[in-house]
């Protein structure tokens, strides 16, 4: 039974993607593009590390680009199986080892003993909710690479918005956080975009928060929902913000809704540990009393 585009965004279970999903995956322009410009600026002569590496398009893309060793890293045995027969047909084999382990296992003595230049960490998902990104970085960072390394992405924008979503049709309700793919309802937005965290991946950051933020409504209305993004600077310039196959805006209940009115800050207090589930994300509002 092959697992819907949901239950990749909120696994709870051992099934691993399937071919299907690395299709969508390599097959979507908005994904790979910023990823391969990134690569062409960063990659050649250096050695690079990719973790996560599915199919292993971006390990042939840094070798192309002229990466002197490529480490391919790939946890899933199966999707190993594919990415070998991809990087013996490329004809970098001298130049891409593909390593079947979890990158958190490695050591420097599984990449020759050299400390690595660029890192391709593509273990996306918004708010790091869903993937162990930084648990990976946080391990690369600190045992395998440079102190001046490039990591694409650079930085992620954990960015939030209050909003009114439909959590009612034809008289049933169903509560519950949900992905703004392609064809689903968006919700309405009732205040500015703000940075609830950015996360500088050349450094060890954080894997779990209990914060409160603060948000202005803009108008008078009822809220009931977050809309959280996390847009990326993949390098420099290099930017990617979200896509049906990556990283879409994830909209998360308050357990009731509030009226606001325009003017109103709104204090929403959050609490999640990184790479477990959207089930496990907290997170309730209250208006704050005007203050004389």
């Amino acid at each position: 039974m092959m697992a819907s585009r949901i239950q990749y965004n909120n696994p709870q279970s051992s099934e691993a993607l399937g071919l299907p999903y690395h299709y969508e995956m390599v097959s979507d322009p908005r994904r790979v593009g910023p990823f391969k410009e990134a690569i062409l600026r960063t990659c050649k002569g250096k050695r690079v590390l990719e973790s996560g590496a599915g199919s292993a398009i971006l390990s042939i893309l840094a070798a192309k680009a002229g990466a002197k060793k490529v480490y391919a890293v790939e946890i899933d045995h199966d999707i190993a199986r594919h990415a070998r027969k991809n990087i013996r047909k490329s004809g970098f084999e001298n130049i891409i080892t593909l390593i079947v382990a979890d990158v958190k296992s490695i050591t420097l003595a599984d990449i020759d003993h050299e400390k690595i230049d660029v890192v391709i960490a593509e273990n996306l998902s918004t708010w790091q909710v869903t993937e162990p990104q930084i648990q990976i970085m946080n391990h690369i960072s600190q045992v395998l690479a440079k102190a001046d390394f490039i990591p694409l992405p650079q930085r992620i924008f954990n960015n939030i918005e209050l909003g009114f979503a439909q959590y009612t049709f034809e008289g049933i309700e169903i509560r519950t956080h949900f992905f703004e793919f392609t064809g689903v309802p968006k919700c309405t937005i009732f205040s500015e975009k703000k940075l609830f965290v950015e996360i500088d991946l050349a450094q060890k950051n954080k894997t779990s928060y209990t914060q409160t933020i603060q948000l202005l409504a803009q108008k008078t209305g009822v809220i009931n929902c977050v809309r959280l993004t996390s847009p990326l600077q993949v390098f420099e310039d290099v930017l990617f913000d979200s896509s049906d196959s990556l990283m879409p805006p994830v909209v998360v209940p308050f357990s009731s809704d509030i009226s606001v009115e325009k003017g109103d800050r709104v204090n929403v207090m959050i609490s999640y540990r990184q790479n477990t589930n959207w089930d496990g994300f907290s997170c309730e509002a209250r208006v704050m009393p005007e203050q004389k």
